[in-house]
């Protein structure tokens, strides 16, 4: 029985079922996208999962409604493209498959609606706001530090220096970045949109967030300044820092912003982080980009924007 089901898995992956599965896939998936890019985002229901899905794949702005067309296109041309490909290679089993088996090929149509629902409903069920972000609030006591920062001079995408130690008296948010990163830094720019968006001006007036370059080789006033035009990011709230190599790199270190150069697919794999320091200059809470981010980072920003002045915190907790 083993060898015949084996037998059977080995035929479907060689045979036209699987060419026809993995077409029907990619193309019920673009109607998905197309379907997702069509309906009105909301807070709830349909609305809310549009809205989920179009943050997360094309950088969409609830503030703003705008997505990144760039990354539109990429997803609409890719599963196209593919398919394309896929029936090139098997096109004269899928003709003869139509010509005689008509049935099986609307079964297994059958299957790819089913694993492309099954999809959906799994990055709703994911980005459900009211699952575990509700049971678990941000414990911020528990995870308040008070460590002591050193001091560092880089240049940001406009021109401007930033000093840390003139930056005292706000609350500062930390990541790091870089230009070419086509995954996890559209996402932590992203967040962070969504985050900032929340506050009100006087909250943003009391915040400043630095991006540090992962890539200081490479990333320059001006390759920086595309970036924050992508993602909208504007000074004086957001400051893409650049600088000497050596002296970046060891910036990067004094925050633990692990990174690893991935030589082969040109591309650095890095920890996703956000450090947010006090008025003090002291690092207050680190957080990484999870499925608690959106819920815990805003949260931690309202307590530190809500503590006194430079000084005054410590001096109240003495």
């Amino acid at each position: 029985m083993l060898l015949s089901l084996s037998n059977w898995l080995s035929d479907a992956m060689s045979g036209w079922r699987f060419a026809a599965l993995a077409i029907f896939v990619l193309v019920f998936f673009q109607v998905l996208m197309v379907a997702l890019l069509a309906i009105p985002p909301g807070d709830e229901g349909v609305g809310l999962f549009a809205r989920e899905f179009r943050t997360w794949c094309f950088n969409y702005d609830p503030a703003t409604g705008q997505m990144d067309w760039f990354y539109v296109i990429i997803m609409l041309v890719q599963p196209l493209f593919m398919a394309g490909l896929i029936y090139f290679i098997w096109q004269q089993q899928l003709q003869d498959a139509w010509g005689q088996v008509r049935r099986e090929v609307v079964l297994v149509a059958g299957v790819a609606v089913l694993i492309v629902g099954l999809v959906g409903v799994t990055f709703a069920v994911l980005n459900d706001g009211s699952s575990e972000d509700g049971q678990y609030p941000f414990p911020a006591e528990r995870l308040r530090t008070n460590i002591a920062t050193t001091d560092f001079v880089l240049e940001d995408h406009t021109g401007e220096v930033v000093s840390l130690e003139e930056l005292q008296g706000k609350v500062v948010l930390i990541t790091a970045v870089y230009a070419r990163c086509g995954l996890s830094c559209p996402i932590i720019l992203a967040t962070l949109k969504r985050v900032t968006d929340q506050l009100d001006d006087a909250q943003r007036e009391d915040l400043v967030v630095l991006g540090i370059t992962l890539d200081p080789e490479f990333d320059g006033p001006e390759e920086l300044t595309v970036l924050a035009n992508r993602h909208r990011v504007e000074p004086p709230l957001y400051r893409l820092l650049h600088g000497d190599p050596d002296e970046v790199n060891t910036i990067l270190d004094d925050f633990s912003f692990a990174r690893i150069p991935d030589e082969e697919r040109d591309e650095i794999d890095h920890v996703n982080l956000f450090v947010l320091l006090d008025r003090d200059g002291d690092i207050a809470y680190r957080i990484t980009l999870g499925d608690r981010t959106e819920t815990w980072l805003p949260t931690a920003l309202e307590v530190l924007l809500a503590e006194p002045p430079s000084g005054a915190a410590h001096q109240a907790a003495k």
